[in-house]
């Protein structure tokens, strides 16, 4: 093609012949050329038959009628066939109608076919035909793209068996859709939508994505990454003292190189290759070696953590910085310290070589960068230009520039000869902590504390591309050799690997171009309205997410949008002080309202639609005549600024809430003050009336979020589970369901009747700063400061997912003798008890008045032991659900109970300093143990039931006779408290897990340590071994879990899922399940045999096999056995690849580079179901 738009034109007057079709003529096609061939229907006769099967089928018509019908439908067959066959020959199904020469003739023909049905019904007829079709392959593809780029509703499509070439379907949202039996080869799905998508048996070769994969294997932040020399290899250190290896292009961990007993905060590769050197809070530099994994040497000579490491280019020095303001260079080959560089006033957090080894660069908390002479250890130069730390330098490959990040949020260049800076990049709003050179010097990326990573354009000093994917800081970036992937590590516990050619790809996406303020509904839910900090307003589709308008005319942030109750106009308020009213189909303005002198925070129209309120930093409200535009009545009385302003549904209140702390109650009418409600600590950020005007839900800055009674005034509930504080509240329209969001990123969703929260929405990688419910409840948006909005389907949301219930920290977790329930004690003060197949609650116990810290199952009856904050221990019948009976005598809280083998009596453990033995027959005190001198914090009984173990704060392990009451030993060997003790199934050994971050095992018979294990970075709270006694399990608050050979002592395995220190962990009695807990209130379960979490897809897997006998995969009903709280809506100008809970089994997926991208969909929250099924075959 040659790129003019002639074809283009030509290509418009072929769409134009089908416009007068009947819709259903489209749908009755694609039903018929799934069935047979495409050359089957030409023939009158099978046309005739054919439409009436499909189009006629079901009509109650007359004969004549049934004739017109029919002549119509062979009318229209002939029409589309014609069309088809035209098409077949175009440069349409001969070229890419989606490459950047092709942009503008596209877009001039999306304009002119956009809004017309016919014509996207035959493009999603072409789509159709490719399944059927080789020769229609192109066009097909090329209609799909178009069918995305128009914003064409695509949710819940089946579309099994396409085949797509060479095309891109950048943005494209195909949620919940059928793409099963797909064929993709050289398509471009860069932030595509594939949640809940079901793809089995897909052939995806030579794909497009800009996220090549995600690396989770580290159980605390991430710190740095580098590339071996040969590119094959990441290494990556991090805040859990560990330094791990990783393939690059399968994304599995090689192996892990333990030694450091602090942060990991800096690793480098020598440039042959052979080496890894780390530098750690623990004032240690290592060197490693690769193939082995042995540590080859431990180089101390810094005072303080060290920051930063750089090889020379000859591999032959080594430099380090430190927080001891200083820079070494070492001799790699003696082990020596050459020189000792002093200069900076203040912590040194970053050193680069020059690439011929001559220079080195360091940049400081004293906002300089110096630069030095390798030889000599002379100060060269000092380069002045930032305003605050400097935590990165890097030089270009050509040695001329340098590179800064910055904690003022700025990336500096410097002339390495003249020490001029020769530009500064501007794009982050946080601190820069790490800069990056491509090998060919054209690029610099840079990672920051805002999660971004920008790419940008040495040259013209121009971003390119941002890429989003990180969860918090992003703390290191790495190029590949070769320049075509870029690794970043972050703050998340994740390392990510990027396309780098794919990222700097122009892209056209619908979307904000600036962080999201507010966010409104029209009253018929067809449009979505959206303020900016960029000044600018726009009104979007919310099905499908097209832009409709933008509305432009404030001149500052537009902090505030409402519809009016006809949803005719629009009004905004914000940092210009100024209020404006537009005509929501024109898109013109009506009117602007001046009366504010500061700041409007809110507008909101009265439910009748008279009357406009607004508020304002100016302490003020005002109510506004929207008919007029005149000002109707001011209301004075807040103290600081006035946030959020709510009428009540019938419109005689208005409730206002500010930064004083209060929330005030309005007389509309009369302007009067009705009450005042006190209860927050801080600014009251955000109020909201239910629909039935009983309730008023406020939200602040002390994060809590307050339910009051509207009649009495009084508090209902503070619901506790945000982090920081709360922008926004929302009731549901049926008073049901009340939201909330804020500046943890969270949106939580709470039952207003309980005030239990029912979920949690983590998707927004920034601050959420509205929410709000589409007018039937059926829909939830949100707003953010990461530049999107995203919508979410209600009823999924609600669908509670497995173990969810609890609403503090998880303490204590125990397996049923039948390994059929799991029982769980919290901080909430409740027990529950979940069904372990379906990880739903079966009970709940209510009895203790504070946390509940330790529970026990009995090995015979149906009894559960609770121990408790309120230092009692409550008995429980599982059958009966009734508290059978306490027993009092602790007068401290009880953190263990257990059960002796035969189940006659129970051992408890306090903060008291004693251990109690409990005749249960008789339900008296048998014994009391005195020994320890600080708090018992778990006890055990031998498998034989003859012995105790106890564990304590006061760093000793002991083993009390059971039928005396008398102490056998006392274990000595740990440095810290004492957590947790386990015996193994055959009552030889003992394991102790401690604060001292160490696990050992203990000879029973002689009290002798056997062994130590070393390996969590935090503390040891919880140790368990399998049933078979060749495993034991570790629990850490490193929120990690490890599983070691109790033969050799080596670690197995490591499992990583929770967000917060695991407290118990416990295995199933048969040992195939492991459960854990934490205080991120999550219940997990892990495969033991797998070793990996095991999900809602394990347990659906035989659905699939029934669904996979079928000739086709049709979605409806079976996706919907998922649970998935997805969003079903993403507005964005950022590529965000998204393919939560979408099903995939058996198939191939890789992109053009041969990297399987099976593990990124993984890590995006994808079912892999081809392992679950083959490991259920081999089982039975």
């Amino acid at each position: 093609m040659d790129g003019s738009c002639e074809q283009k034109e030509d290509l418009e007057e072929l769409f134009i012949q089908v416009k007068n079709v009947d819709e259903k003529i489209f749908s009755a096609l694609v039903e018929m050329f799934r069935q047979e061939d495409i050359q089957e229907y030409l023939s009158d006769d099978q046309q005739k038959n054919h439409g009436d099967q499909y189009f006629l089928q079901g009509l109650n018509l007359t004969q004549i009628e049934r004739e017109q019908q029919l002549n119509n439908f062979k009318n229209s067959f002939q029409k589309v066939f014609n069309v088809i066959q035209k098409i077949k020959s175009h440069d349409f199904n001969k070229n890419d109608y989606s490459n950047q020469e092709n942009f503008e003739c596209r877009q001039n023909l999306i304009k002119k076919i956009n809004d017309d049905k016919q014509i996207i019904e035959l493009l999603k007829l072409l789509v159709q035909l490719t399944a059927k079709d080789e020769k229609l392959i192109q066009c097909g593809s090329n209609s799909l793209n178009l069918l995305v780029e128009m914003k064409v509703d695509l949710v819940k499509q089946s579309l099994e068996k396409i085949r797509i070439r060479n095309t891109s379907l950048i943005g494209g949202s195909f949620v919940r859709c059928n793409l099963s039996e797909s064929e993709f080869e050289n398509v471009d799905i860069s932030g595509v939508n594939l949640n809940g998508a079901l793809l089995y048996n897909c052939k995806w070769k030579n794909m497009k994505i800009h996220e090549l994969n995600k690396l989770d294997g580290h159980s605390q932040q991430v710190l740095s990454v580098c590339f071996s020399p040969d590119g094959n290899t990441l290494v990556s250190g991090s805040q859990d003292n560990s330094i791990r290896l990783w393939n690059v292009k399968t994304g599995e961990q090689k192996s892990k190189l333990d030694g450091h007993t602090n942060n990991v905060n800096t690793v480098c590769f020598s440039p042959d290759g052979s080496i890894v050197s780390s530098g750690s809070d623990d004032q240690s530099i290592r060197l490693w070696d690769i193939k082995s994994g042995l540590q080859i040497f431990r180089l101390y000579g810094h005072r303080d953590r060290v920051i930063s490491i750089c090889f020379s280019s000859d591999g032959r020095t080594l430099a380090s910085s430190s927080h001891d303001r200083t820079v070494c260079l070492w001799d790699v080959k003696t082990r020596k310290k050459k020189l000792i560089l002093e200069g900076h006033s203040d912590s040194v957090l970053a050193v680069s070589f020059s690439p011929d080894g001559t220079i080195l660069a360091t940049g400081s908390e004293d906002f300089s960068i110096c630069l030095w002479e390798v030889m000599t250890g002379l100060q060269k130069s000092i380069l002045i230009g930032h305003d605050y730390a400097v935590y990165s330098v890097c030089f270009s490959p050509d040695g001329t520039t340098i590179a800064s990040g910055s904690q003022d949020n700025s990336i500096c260049l410097w002339d390495v000869k003249t020490g001029q800076q020769k530009s500064k990049l501007n794009g982050h709003d946080r601190i820069v902590g790490t800069v990056c050179f491509s090998p060919d010097g054209s690029i610099l990326a840079s990672g920051s504390d805002d999660r971004l990573i920008c790419l940008w354009d040495v040259q013209t000093g121009e971003q390119k591309s941002k890429l989003v994917g990180h969860g918090n800081c992003v703390s290191s970036a790495c190029f590949s050799p070769n320049g075509t992937i870029l690794a970043s590590g972050s703050y998340d516990n994740s390392i990510i690997l990027w396309d780098v050619k794919i990222g700097l790809q122009k892209h056209n996406l619908d979307g904000p171009n600036d962080a999201v303020l507010s966010v409104c509904f029209s009253p018929d839910a067809t449009s979505l309205a959206s303020g900016c900090s960029d000044s600018s307003i726009h009104l979007w589709d919310a099905k499908t997410g097209r832009q409709k308008l933008k509305l432009n005319g404030h001149n500052n942030v537009v902090m505030s949008v409402c519809f009016s109750p006809d949803g005719q106009t629009l009004a905004s308020g914000g940092g210009d002080n100024s209020i404006r009213l537009w005509d929501v189909k024109s898109g013109q303005q009506i009117s602007k309202l001046d009366g504010h002198s500061e700041w409007i925070q809110s507008v909101r129209f009265s439910p009748d639609g008279t009357l406009l309120a607004s508020s304002s930093n100016d302490f003020s409200i005002l109510l506004w005549d929207v008919k007029t535009g005149q000002q109707y009545s001011q209301l004075y009385g807040h103290q600081q600024w006035v946030q959020t302003i709510c009428f009540s549904p019938d419109g005689t209140t208005l409730a206002s809430c500010s930064g004083d702390k209060s929330i005030r109650l309005w007389n509309v009418k009369t302007g009067k003050q009705k009450s005042k409600l006190y209860g927050h600590s801080s600014f009251v950020q955000t109020i909201c009336f239910s629909f039935d005007g009983t309730t008023l839900a406020s939200g602040g800055n002390d994060n809590a979020v307050f339910l009051w009674d509207v009649k009495t005034e009084q508090l209902i509930y503070d619901l506790i589970g945000h982090n920081r504080g709360i922008l926004s509240v929302c009731f549901s329209p049926y008073n049901t369901l009340l939201v909330s969001g804020g500046q943890d990123n969270f949106i939580l969703l709470w039952d207003v009747k309980t005030g239990q929260q029912i979920s949690k929405l983590e998707y927004h990688k920034s601050t959420v700063y509205q929410l709000c419910f589409s007018p039937d409840g059926t829909t939830l948006a949100s707003c953010s400061h990461d530049k999107s909005i995203r919508l979410y389907d209600v009823e999924k949301v609600l669908k509670q997912p497995k173990f969810h219930g609890h609403s503090s920290g998880i303490l204590s977790i125990c397996f049923s003798p039948d390994s059929a329930t799991i029982a769980s004690g919290s901080d909430d003060k409740s027990i529950r008890l979940w069904d372990v197949r379906t990880g739903q609650q079966k009970l709940k116990f209510d009895g203790h008045s504070r946390g509940v810290l330790s529970l026990c199952f009995s090995p015979k009856d149906n009894i559960l032991a609770s121990g408790g904050r309120d230092m009692s221990i409550c008995l429980w019948d599982v059958k009966t659900q009734q508290l059978k009976y306490k027993l009092d005598g602790h007068t401290n809280s009880v953190w263990s109970v257990c059960f002796s083998p035969d189940g006659t009596a129970l051992a408890s453990g306090s903060v008291d300093n004693s251990i109690r033995l409990w005749n249960l027959k008789i339900r008296q005190l048998k014994f009391k143990l005195d020994g320890h001198t600080d708090s018992v914090w778990q006890v055990c009984f031998s498998p034989d039931g003859t012995t105790i173990a106890s564990s304590s704060k006061d760093k000793s392990i002991r083993l009390w006779n059971v039928k005396t009451g008398q102490q056998k030993f006392k274990l000595n060997g740990h440095s810290n408290c004492v957590n947790s003790v386990c015996f193994s199934p055959d009552g030889i050994t003992l394991a102790s897990g401690s604060a001292d971050n160490s696990i050992r095992l203990w000879n029973v018979r002689t009290g002798q340590q056997k062994q130590m294990l070393n390996g969590h970075s935090n503390q040891i709270n919880s140790v368990c071994f399998s049933p078979d006694g060749s495993t034991l399990a570790s629990g850490s608050s490193d929120n990690s879990i490890v599983l070691w050979n109790v033969q050799t002592g080596q670690q197995q395995s490591q499992l990583n899922g929770h967000s917060d220190c695991i407290n118990s962990i416990c295995f199933s009695s048969n040992g195939t399940t492991i459960a854990s807990c934490s205080d991120d209130k999550s219940i997990r379960l892990w495969n033991f045999q797998t070793r990996s979490e095991i999900k809602s897809s394990d347990n659906i897997y035989k659905d699939i096999q029934g669904y996979i006998k079928t000739p086709l995969f049709q979605y409806n009903h079976f996706l919907e056995k998922v649970n998935t709280n997805i969003p079903i809506l993403l507005i964005s100008q950022t590529l965000i690849f998204q393919i939560q809970s979408a099903l995939i089994l058996q198939g191939e997926f890789s992109n053009y580079l041969g990297l399987d991208l099976l593990s990124l969909f993984k890590s995006k929250g994808s079912y892999i179901l081809d392992n679950q099924i083959e490991l259920n075959k081999t089982n039975n």
